[in-house]
Formats: structure tokens, C-alpha cells, sequence
């Protein structure tokens, strides 16, 4: 037996898989990770792209706001703000000049052991943190993009003399590739706006592994432009989230540097023949919620063959995610889910959509009952999960994919 072992919340949990019935297993690529971050994100930041650099800008009372992306790993967000302010500090600025805004979206909570590391940080411990999750009310109208979006965000942000935006570039199931934008939209924007700048996922072509006219892309970019960041800090990751390298500087002009960079890094050859797909969604930052999760599926399907089980991994510790996913669990029609739009109404889409082809097994803390109108069977143990579906199948061939919403298998 091979003992495979996949991120879960914020711990791991284990397969075990008869040698003779694994393919094999899918990891992310690692590429070569930055030898000093601190170092190359200093680098960015005194060579910003398209833009005028912090050390122009930086003036007596000037009041800094930086949003950053609440889903990158906490290693990451403490690095990237850590550095970010000592920087600020070099140029003159004071701690008390300069908010933290930590945008986690419509995630319902925040996250205690974060702040709490950022206190413990020697450049952050004086610095005012706020955090923004989906039941912030402390906003500001900005205006509507192109899309249609009536953009709110948070107050802190709108009302600081300059802002930052940093995130991560890695794939993303909704914009294609991720970025600092998306610190501003969803990060530290309304639930309102979040909904129907998701909601567009229905008007274009979008696609897990390409960002080229995906209209949530285009509106979460316009929305850091609205929000007039001065600098963008795109920081470009492997799939275990350790950062490769950083791009600063204007929003579109820096994030396109920093895709360039990524490339095709997050496609790795997976095989085609499995009876069963075992895939985690990639650990706390990806499967808090069923919302999230889910988008998992999205490359495991690619290689799953007809009649294949695919058992997803994710702890969903914070329900469902989205309204859509309980609202509109018993619609399949794509024509009634965009006229009944509500967030989680295209994930209803792909879950239905998969199950046309393939069985859905869940490993999760989500109450049977809630699964159960979405078609999934819901069981508690990776290992009984995986036990009981090899048992009932005939082919046991098995793929495992460690991290599916970093890592996206296809067959070559």
C-alpha cells in the first residue's frame, strides 16, 4: 500500500492505495523559489513598472492603505507585508500613517492567528490592522465599472493618501489567473459587488488555466484602476504558494510582467485511465467552503474517463459558501441558473454537469444533508471514502491530485 497524503483544512489526511492500482500521483510544480523574498520584493518595489515609484509619492502626513489578498498562505501575506512596510519606513513614513487592510472577500470570519502573526512581526506590531470579510459594513461607493459592478469598498482603503494592492499570481477557476487586483475586487469589496462581478462567469468564456477575455478579470482590474491603487505588488508563486518572484508597479502593466513569468507552470501531465480521482482543493486557503472548493473538479475532470469516481477532498468548515449552492441545488438548465442568478449558481452548473459523466464523493465536514441535494455523497474519512468507493468498482486505477485548485493535470 502507498500512503498519499493531501492538504485538509489546515492539517493533512492520508489515502492509502494498493501499489499495483496507482497511476500516479499529480504534485505542484515547485520551480525555484526566490532565495531571499524579502530581498526580491524589495527589488520590485524600487523598480516599479509603468508607474510612478513609492519614493515619489511619499510626502509629510501621507497616509498609506494596503489590501492585501486574504487567500495567499500566511507565510506569504507576512512576508509580502512586512516587507512592503519596511520599505515605507526607509522612505520616512511612520507606523501610524499606514493601514493594513486584510480582504478576505465574503468569507464570513477572519482569521485571529494571522493578525496575531503580523503582530508578532517587528515591522508590523504597530500597525493598524482591519480586517474585511463578507459582513463588513465600513464602505465606500467608488463608482461602476464597465461590467456593471456598483464597486464598494472598504473605507480604509478609499480614504488613505496612497494605495497598495498585493496578491498573488497563480491560477484562478474565476479571473484565470490570479493577482493584486484581486485584493481589491473581491478582497476588501461589498458582497454586493462580489456577487455580480461573479455573476459575469455567465457572459463570457471562462477558463480555469487562461485569463484572455474572461470578463470577471477585466472587472476585477478595472476595479483596482477605479480604486486608483498607486502600486501594485504581483508576487508570483509555485502551487505550495512560495513565492518565485515579484513584479511592482501599475496594475495591468505589472500583473501582465508577473503572467508572463508564471507561464504554464501549473500544468503538470496527469494520465487519462483512472477509475478514481482523488483530489484535495488544496488545504485551509481553498477549502474553508464548499464555494471554493469545488472549483477543485474543475482540472480533475479533465482527466476523469467516463464512469469515473472522482473524490474530492475539502473540509468546508465554513458551510456551503454561497446561497446559490442550497437556493438553487435542484436546477440543472444553464438557462435557469443565469436567470435565477445568485452566487453559486454556475458551481450548481458544474456539479451538475460532472455528474452527467461522473460520481462525486466528498470528504467533509459538511452535514450529509447539505450535500445531498447537490448529488454528492458526503463521507467523514479520506480513507474509508476511498476504501468503500475501490470496492465497488471493478477498476481501481487511481490517480491522486494533491492540489487541485493549484494544479491542473492534462494528458500529453
Amino acid at each position: 500500500m502507498v500512503e498519499c497524503w493531501l492538504p485538509y483544512g489546515k492539517t493533512e489526511v492520508y489515502v492509502s492505495v494498493p501499489l499495483r492500482s496507482l497511476l500516479g500521483t499529480v504534485e505542484p510544480h515547485e520551480g525555484e523559489p526566490a532565495a531571499s523574498p524579502r530581498e526580491n520584493i524589495t527589488e520590485a518595489l524600487q523598480n516599479p513598472l509603468g508607474s510612478t515609484g513609492l519614493g515619489d509619492l511619499a510626502k509629510p502626513g501621507i497616509r498609506y492603505g494596503i489590501a492585501l489578498d486574504g487567500t495567499m498562505t500566511q507565510k506569504l501575506l507576512t512576508t509580502a507585508a512586512s516587507t512592503t512596510v519596511e520599505y515605507l519606513h526607509r522612505l520616512g513614513a511612520p507606523s501610524s500613517n499606514i493601514s493594513l487592510i486584510l480582504g478576505q472577500g465574503m468569507r464570513r470570519t477572519g482569521d485571529p492567528e494571522l493578525v496575531e502573526r503580523f503582530g508578532s512581526s517587528d515591522h508590523l506590531k504597530d500597525i493598524s490592522v482591519v480586517e474585511h470579510t463578507g459582513s463588513s459594513v465600513s464602505l465606500t461607493a467608488v463608482g461602476k465599472t464597465g461590467g456593471g459592478t456598483e464597486l464598494e469598498l472598504c473605507n480604509v482603503f478609499t480614504e488613505a493618501d496612497v494605495r497598495i494592492a498585493i496578491g498573488e499570481v497563480r491560477p484562478d477557476p474565476f479571473t484565470g489567473v490570479r493577482g493584486a487586483q484581486d485584493a481589491v475586487l473581491p478582497g476588501i469589496s461589498s458582497t454586493a459587488a462580489i456577487t455580480h462581478s461573479r455573476g459575469l462567469e455567465f457572459t463570457g468564456d471562462i477558463s480555469p488555466v487562461g485569463h484572455e477575455g474572461n470578463p470577471v478579470q477585466e472587472d476585477a482590474m478595472e476595479a483596482a484602476e477605479m480604486a486608483d491603487v498607486s502600486l501594485s505588488l504581483n508576487l508570483v508563486t509555485n502551487g505550495n504558494g512560495e513565492l518565485l518572484s515579484s513584479y511592482a508597479g501599475a496594475p495591468r502593466a505589472s500583473w501582465e510582467r508577473a503572467v508572463e513569468s508564471l507561464g504554464s507552470s501549473h500544468r503538470v501531465k496527469g494520465d487519462a485511465n483512472a477509475d478514481i480521482i482523488v483530489v484535495g482543493a488544496g488545504g485551509s486557503r481553498f477549502d474553508s467552503d464548499l464555494y471554493n472548493a469545488v472549483q477543485a473538479l474543475r482540472g480533475a475532470s479533465q482527466v476523469a474517463k467516463r464512469n469515473a469516481t472522482i473524490i474530492l477532498l475539502a473540509e468546508c468548515s465554513e458551510g456551503l459558501g454561497a446561497p446559490g449552492l442550497e437556493d438553487l441545488a435542484q436546477i440543472d438548465t444553464l438557462t435557469e441558473l443565469r436567470r435565477r442568478y445568485m452566487l453559486g449558481a454556475k458551481e450548481v452548473y458544474l456539479l451538475k454537469t460532472l455528474q452527467k459523466r461522473n460520481e462525486i464523493v466528498l470528504v467533509s465536514a459538511l452535514p450529509s444533508f447539505l450535500g445531498e441535494p447537490l448529488g454528492i455523497t458526503t463521507m467523514r474519512t479520506a480513507y474509508d471514502a476511498y476504501s468503500e468507493v475501490a470496492e465497488g468498482r471493478r477498476g481501481k486505477r487511481t490517480l491522486v491530485v494533491t492540489n487541485g485548485r493549484t494544479t491542473y493535470p492534462y494528458v500529453g
